[in-house]
């Protein structure tokens, strides 16, 4: 093999390695938002006829009743503010590749504005830390939300969607 060779085959290696370390770029979709299960996930059809379950990226909004726990407080105020910014509304999707709970996690914008952000900044979901560590935009939105005690930040003691799951869970409740 040539020097050239070699210096293309080192090039690609080391390509490989920093896509595998760093992962693959996001994958960006468009599509209609064809409905809003809660507060952090929404069904999106794309052009192609693909259907995603989308997750938003970085937040956890209030729990909406199921067989194992009750309605948090606010998780009708959330779904109802995500309806009314997103549903049937034509949207970008920066996928991130992470999926959880046979979800797509993703953080979806509408004429430029990112619905994590917006639910986030109008204090209706938590800034889920655990999974977006280093966003401090969303850090930043969450203090403001809290600061002005708007939505679920009227509240003395707001219980994150985490927190309630893990104790109904549990049978423990709150």
């Amino acid at each position: 093999m040539t020097a050239r060779g070699l210096c293309r085959l080192a090039v690609a290696a080391a390509l490989l390695c920093w896509v595998a370390v760093c992962g693959a770029a996001d994958e960006w979709i468009e599509g209609r938002v064809v409905s809003v299960t809660d507060g952090d996930t929404a069904v999106v059809a794309t052009a192609a006829g693909r259907s995603l379950r989308v997750r938003f990226y970085g937040v956890d909004a209030p729990e909406r009743a199921n067989r194992d726990w009750p309605a948090q407080a606010h998780s009708r105020a959330a779904h109802a503010f995500m309806r009314e910014l997103i549903a049937g509304r034509t949207v970008r999707v920066r996928l991130n590749g992470d999926r959880t709970h046979a979800r797509e996690v993703g953080e979806i914008f509408v004429n430029g504005r990112s619905a994590s952000r917006e639910i986030v900044g109008a204090g209706l979901a938590w800034w889920n830390e655990k999974f977006a560590p280093d966003d401090r935009e969303l850090a930043r939105l969450q203090q403001a939300a809290r600061a002005a005690r708007r939505g679920l930040w009227r509240d003395d003691k707001p219980v994150p969607p985490w927190v309630h799951r893990r104790l109904h869970r549990s049978g423990r409740g709150y």
